[in-house]
């Protein structure tokens, strides 16, 4: 498997105004959507009881077991091109891992290691981790594990708040993602592969083997125009 470390792009985009694409952008205005609306569980897609949702907060919640199979909680609508934001807060010891998941779609994974069984997203990762080694990455690991793309870990050093609120930024547009973390911009990726995921639900993790805690809470997401 075939590690990189992310370069912040320098091409030149031709556009209407002038702008620093090391931004985070805003997500502003009437198309906003909210996707935690309430203190109601409505437009997701919750697997199992390990999910709650209480003042605007969702959480998954392993409840002290470690599970056999990994969990994800997902949007009934699927998104392709977009700006999401989100806030994640994990708990539970340092392997807690979980991590958003976008353009995915949930199929029949293999794992030849143990011979498991069970429903997966393919499509892209943007990690979150108590594990300095795997947070902030980008990956597609269920489908094409040979893609991962690790952020500066000094830029992650300086941003990521561990066991505390962290805010997540995607901006997913054509075959180009863009990651911020905290404001901080960590990844700017072009994807040439033609297996690449062009649309899909947003997902939560709940991981496999270990005792730990997600929570989501203020996320919202804006639609953008079609790029390919």
């Amino acid at each position: 498997m075939k590690f990189f470390y992310c370069l912040l792009l320098t091409q030149s985009f031709l556009l209407a105004e002038p702008s620093n694409e090391a931004v985070e952008p805003d997500i502003k205005g009437s198309e906003a959507i909210e996707l935690i609306s309430g203190n109601t569980l409505d437009g997701w897609t919750a697997p199992s009881e390990r999910w709650s949702i209480a003042d605007g907060v969702i959480t998954g919640d392993t409840k002290g077991e470690k599970l056999s199979t990994p969990e994800w909680l997902y949007t009934q609508q699927k998104f392709s091109d977009f700006i999401f934001t989100a806030e994640v807060r994990l708990s539970g010891g340092s392997s807690a891992n979980s991590g958003i998941y976008f353009r995915a779609k949930p199929f029949t994974f293999e794992w030849r290691k143990t011979g498991a069984s069970y429903k997966a997203p393919s499509g892209y990762e943007y990690d979150a981790a108590l594990d300095e080694k795997h947070n902030g990455s980008l990956g597609d690991w269920y489908a094409r594990p040979s893609l991962r793309i690790f952020p500066d870990p000094e830029i992650m050093k300086a941003n990521f708040k561990k066991e505390d609120w962290n805010r997540m930024t995607i901006r997913a547009q054509g075959n180009r993602l863009e990651y911020w973390l905290n404001g901080a911009k960590i990844m700017d990726y072009v994807d040439q592969d033609p297996k690449r995921s062009h649309e899909g639900l947003i997902g939560l993790q709940i991981h496999d083997r270990i005792v730990m805690k997600v929570e989501l809470r203020n996320t919202s997401i804006l639609h953008l125009g079609k790029s390919e």
